[in-house]
């Protein structure tokens, strides 16, 4: 008797669990842009804006935003595919992100780089003062059900001054 008890509680929270599943969206994670923070004698660091936008009626919490940044080689220097962009840094941001129900915020995650990764872009950033990159990862965001490991990816140009496009 105790054990169909214990089934039967089971069940109903499974079915409770896959009912609030359902009503939980998937948080929208996107870069608009990367900007140039400041530079040093050995490398500098840039601010990566990255746009969360919290669909649900409740607030989410994501931490551990693991990213990678890679620099497109210029034209003349590249094949067409992967092997046209060139690691530039990637690490682990630990501070918290919280964003309200319903809520769009965008955070400046710093991110420092060395001049020895700016080698394989380089001749594309004196040329024409700009160059491509693109950057990807994923970020831990903690929701009344559980964790969920939310991915970005994003392309875009960055130029000498420091504006992101």
């Amino acid at each position: 008797m105790m054990k169909r008890v214990r089934r039967s509680a089971a069940f109903a929270a499974l079915l409770m669990l896959a009912a609030c599943s359902g009503t939980v969206r998937q948080p929208e994670i996107d870069l608009e842009g990367v900007s140039l923070g400041s530079l040093g004698l050995s490398g500098g660091t840039v601010n990566v804006n990255v746009r969360v936008h919290n669909p649900n009626r409740f607030a989410i919490r994501a931490d551990d935003l693991k990213y990678r940044l890679f620099l497109r080689r210029p034209a003349e220097q590249a094949a067409a595919g992967d092997s046209a962009w060139v690691p530039f840094a990637d690490g682990t941001y630990g501070d918290t992100l919280s964003v309200r129900g319903g809520e769009t915020r965008t955070f400046a995650i710093p991110v420092e780089f060395s001049f020895g990764a700016l080698r394989g872009a380089a001749g594309s950033l004196l040329q024409t003062g700009r160059v491509q990159y693109r950057a990807e990862g994923t970020v831990d965001v903690r929701t009344p059900i559980g964790r969920r490991e939310v991915p970005f990816r994003k392309t875009g140009s960055f130029t000498m001054s420091g504006m992101g496009r």
